[in-house]
């Protein structure tokens, strides 16, 4: 789903409890993560709750970013559902070019999320971003 989709349906959606039961649901179609990678090294430092991110290079010759991530509470396995869909299939040169905040209001996700959600949710792009990093100058 593009960001131009979920901005579209997060907006028909109006009021917070709904734009907020969406991102439950996004949450709840999440594949699983396997549990070899719910590593401390994974963890996102700065949730409230048990999160974990992981992320590798796949492709060829264009190299591409693949996230997968968990969570002990379904919000933020959403708000995890959102990211891997703006970042997953990216470069990590255009992973790090994203304007996440531009996003955020776009998405209106300050309304629909507490202060401490909003924060582990920038907890987990700083997470992503350093592992965009990584795997660049890994290659």
């Amino acid at each position: 789903m593009t960001i131009d989709e979920l901005e579209g349906r997060l907006a028909r959606l109006g009021d917070r409890a709904l734009r907020y039961q969406y991102i439950v649901q996004l949450g709840r179609r999440l594949p699983p993560m396997p549990p070899d990678l719910k590593t401390p090294e994974n963890q996102v430092r700065g949730c409230m709750s048990a999160a974990w991110l992981a992320g590798e290079l796949r492709g060829d010759d264009s190299k591409v970013l693949s996230f997968v991530g968990d969570s002990d509470s379904i919000i933020v396995k959403g708000l995890f559902a959102i990211l891997a869909g703006i970042y997953n299939g990216q470069t990590p040169e255009e992973a790090l070019a994203v304007d996440l905040s531009d996003i955020f209001e776009r998405l209106q996700l300050g309304e629909a999320l507490s202060p401490n959600r909003r924060n582990g949710f920038y907890s987990m792009v700083e997470k992503i971003e350093r592992s965009a990093r990584e795997l660049s100058e890994g290659c």
